[in-house]
């Protein structure tokens, strides 16, 4: 290989000079800010991620901070029921404003509400649009999300449905059924009454049940199989019967930790309580309901009927060796 003549190496000398001169000369191009009026420095790189955006270096903390949370909302997510679109019930029930602005304060709740009617929509196709489809909502509470099921389905959807909802608060489910008579849902009434002994209907195309305590929450899943329904939807909270039972020399280690024997416990419980709706006839999913941060009662069981019925070996054999006898058990296997 020829060497370089010195003319060649001063010239790719002078080369590399030049580009060098010229990157740093563009890295202080970069790097320049623009003074504002109040002597706060904005980068030249920072005004143009912020074009557009409404968003400045100007502003005070308050109100960069609530617009870049609108911002966020705004880009990330798009909600079943919309923001600026007033919704009657959302607006008397105090999470919404008559414009359709949500109430800063229940913004939770209107996350919530969508996330909900999420699971509603994924269940359409269970539902039979050319009958009417009778729900069940046991403990049922202030029914926010009894009203917004209600409203998806037959205002939206078009669906003929007919819903019931059942609470053992008496002031409660006066108040829910002035509010649909107000808003004319007539296919929507609520009724006092316990989970365990409701005998009002014998065939049941969808159960919901939300946050019923401890075994509440079995009592309406055996209800549900029992009427054959199509979808159930649960949200267990307050599950303890387990945390009473619950034995193992294997993990007595860490059970000694009442807080991790509490967790475990739980969801232990919505793990059984799955697997004794796969053995029921129904293909189950253990869903996040709503993120931790707004609710710790986050976790739904979801079951589609589908006839086929897993085997429950495996399950008891796993109950037996942590001495747990949990009362869905009893209630659809039997206690043999």
């Amino acid at each position: 290989m020829p060497a370089k003549s010195h003319a060649d190496v001063k010239e790719n000398s002078l080369e590399k000079s030049g580009q060098s001169q010229s990157s740093h000369e563009n890295g202080k191009m970069q790097r320049s800010a623009k003074i504002q009026g109040n002597g706060k420095l904005q980068s030249n790189a920072k005004q143009q991620k912020n074009a557009g955006t409404g968003l400045s270096a100007g502003m005070d903390a308050a109100a960069f901070s609530e617009r870049l949370a609108s911002l966020s909302r705004n880009r990330t997510k798009k909600y079943v029921l919309q923001e600026g679109v007033p919704v009657p019930f959302l607006v008397d029930l105090g999470v919404m404003t008559a414009e359709g602005k949500v109430v800063k304060s229940r913004y939770d709740k209107f996350r919530q509400i969508n996330r909900f009617l999420e699971f509603i929509e994924d269940v359409l196709p269970n539902l039979d649009p050319n009958r009417t489809n009778t729900i069940i909502d046991f403990g049922c509470g202030k029914s926010y999300l009894t009203f917004a099921m209600y409203y998806y389905l037959h205002v939206l959807k078009k669906y003929s449905i007919r819903v019931i909802g059942l609470d053992l608060k008496k002031d409660v489910i006066a108040l829910c059924n002035r509010l649909s008579k107000k808003f004319e849902f007539e296919n929507l009434t609520f009724l006092h009454g316990d989970i365990a002994g409701y005998e009002g209907v014998d065939q049941v195309d969808m159960v919901v049940t939300l946050h019923a305590c401890d075994t509440a929450t079995d009592y309406a899943l055996a209800k549900a199989v029992k009427w054959g329904a199509k979808v159930i939807l649960s949200v267990p909270c307050c599950q303890h019967e387990i945390n009473k039972q619950i034995q193992n020399d294997l993990l007595s280690p860490v059970l000694q930790y009442g807080l991790l024997k509490e967790r475990m416990s739980a969801l232990l419980t919505d793990g059984i309580r799955g697997q004794l709706l796969e053995m029921s006839g129904y293909r189950t999913q253990i869903l996040e309901f709503i993120d931790m941060e707004h609710t710790p009662k986050n976790i739904m069981i979801r079951a589609i009927r589908q006839g086929k019925k897993a085997d429950g070996a495996a399950l008891e054999a796993m109950m037996k060796e942590l001495h747990v006898k949990p009362t869905l058990y009893g209630l659809l296997v039997g206690d043999e």
